[in-house]
């Protein structure tokens, strides 16, 4: 049947009917159109994993795909583009183009805001643009945006202008279409949108942000989502859960999607100043033209230009640089380089927070001395109020404490060495009274021991008897004495 064959979806049934011829007939037309129509639906919805951005990010399936220069680093979580400092640009663009005019972006990001916000003219752009921008940005990344002296002399960003990329890093002349994420200022920030074919330069305050701007406090602590929804006759950009506006225009297939972040011009000097945080937590990209596969279709064919002459190759090959001894060295050499522009990327992206904390620790020393004097002020007075010394006399109380606390100890001590002497008699005792012949020993030691104290307590009962008769007999001798003396018989 068309159930068991797989032409029909499981659970889905037919009506009963005769099995005539016809409706036999239908149900086979049915079942064809339901497998005709199956593949056509799954590839309308389908989603560009070449072009789409997960979360968490994926380096090894990001790196081939994905052109990333300047503050635009892939963490555990998401992909940081901004790490809020400011005077820096962050860039994230496809390598390959995007081959379908009816797509759907889902842009989802996070935006810590710095406070204060003292910076001027930051913001991010979503493009979908003709040009290759990896291939024209590519070159100035790596001598200006990620060059080290190039960051300490802040020339980096007017070697971008020179090659007329003066637009929040991409170009203001673009073709194509572009979502702008700025504002007028740190309180009113804003999304809107503007298709262009090259000829209108737009600005921050003359075309950005556009006048379709829909006014989106992106800056508060929580994931946005923003979806652009392109067709062949315009656009929609959708703000989930706020508003939604159009961008009237005409979109070709071929672009190259992109996010660039700029974070702003200094407002004030001092290396404590913050920019905003911007995260792309997942880029999503799904196509919806169902007549083409937008990540597989045919690639164009290179003419052949005529077999290749041995000057045309050795020209192409250098035998000199390949077979020398220190290409390894080089090798090694261009790896230090690299690492050496990292760390320096990484230093100048976390000294705002060094300098910040650094500050912090100053003020927060301050103010403990500050509250020291505070307390030392409060004693004084209160000395002076009450007429005595309460820190002396406190000195005191704690001494007369510590001795205290000294004598508790020695007495616990002697305690517990009399308990420690006693359970060991005790235990000594348990022993002994295991065998009753150290008990026999034990009761004629303590009756002999008896004995010689009856015997001691007898004899001194004994001596003290004879020692009263004595006294007794001298008192009455003594006594006889005076009587005779006051007879005058003496």
């Amino acid at each position: 049947s068309a159930v068991s064959s797989g032409l029909v979806p499981q659970g889905f049934e037919l009506p009963q009917r005769r099995k005539t011829r016809p409706a036999m007939r239908i149900r086979g037309a049915v079942a064809a159109m339901t497998a005709l129509l199956l593949p056509t639906v799954a590839r309308a919805q389908q989603v560009l994993r070449g072009q789409s951005i997960q979360s968490p990010p994926n380096i090894y399936a990001l790196e081939p795909d994905w052109f990333l220069a300047g503050t635009a680093i892939p963490s555990k979580k998401s992909t940081v583009l901004s790490p809020g400092v400011p005077n820096r640009l962050g860039l994230l663009w496809s390598k390959y183009p995007l081959l379908s005019a009816d797509f759907e972006v889902t842009f989802t990001f996070t935006v810590a805001a710095a406070e204060p916000h003292t910076v001027k003219d930051e913001g991010f752009v979503l493009w979908y643009v003709y040009e290759n921008a990896t291939e024209v940005q590519q070159p100035l990344a790596a001598k200006h945006i990620d060059h080290q002296e190039s960051i300490i002399a802040q020339a980096w960003e007017a070697a971008l202008q020179a090659q007329n990329f003066d637009l929040f890093g991409y170009r203001s002349k673009f073709d194509g279409l572009a979502v702008f994420f700025c504002g007028n200022g740190p309180n009113a920030p804003s999304v809107s949108g503007s298709l262009n074919d090259g000829s209108a330069s737009l600005t921050l305050g003359s075309g950005v942000p556009a006048s379709n701007a829909r006014q989106y406090d992106y800056r508060k602590k929580s994931e946005h989502v923003v979806k652009l929804r392109a067709q062949p006759g315009g656009a929609k950009v959708e703000i989930v859960g706020h508003s939604s506006f159009d961008i009237p225009g005409q979109i070709k297939p071929g672009g190259y999607l992109g996010v660039t972040a700029y974070g702003g011009k200094k407002g004030i000097p001092g290396p404590e100043e913050k920019a905003d945080m911007l995260e792309l937590v997942k880029f999503e990209v799904v196509n919806h033209d169902k007549g083409i596969d937008a990540e597989n279709a045919p690639k164009e064919q290179a003419v052949p230009l005529g077999p290749k002459t041995e000057e045309e190759d050795a020209e192409k090959t250098d035998m000199l640089h390949e077979s020398s001894s220190f290409k390894e060295h080089r090798d090694e050499s261009d790896a230090i380089k690299d690492l050496t522009n990292m760390v320096f990327k990484l230093v100048m992206e976390t000294q705002p927070l060094r300098s910040q904390m650094t500050n912090a620790i100053a003020a927060l020393t301050k103010r403990i001395g500050v509250m020291e004097a505070t307390f030392e002020n409060l004693k004084a007075e209160i000395d002076k109020k009450t007429g005595h010394h309460l820190s002396k006399e406190f000195e005191v109380i704690k001494e007369e404490l510590i001795s205290l606390a000294t004598v508790a100890t020695k007495e616990t001590k002697e305690r517990h060495d009399k308990l420690t002497d006693l359970h060991k008699e005790i235990t000594d005792f348990s022993q002994a009274a295991v065998h009753p012949d150290n008990i026999d020993q034990h009761l004629d030691k303590l009756a002999q021991s008896s004995q010689r104290t009856i015997d001691q307590l007898t004899n001194e009962h004994q001596r003290m008897f004879g020692v009263s008769l004595f006294i007794i007999a001298g008192l009455s001798l003594y006594n006889k004495f005076r009587c005779w003396e006051k007879k005058h018989v003496l």
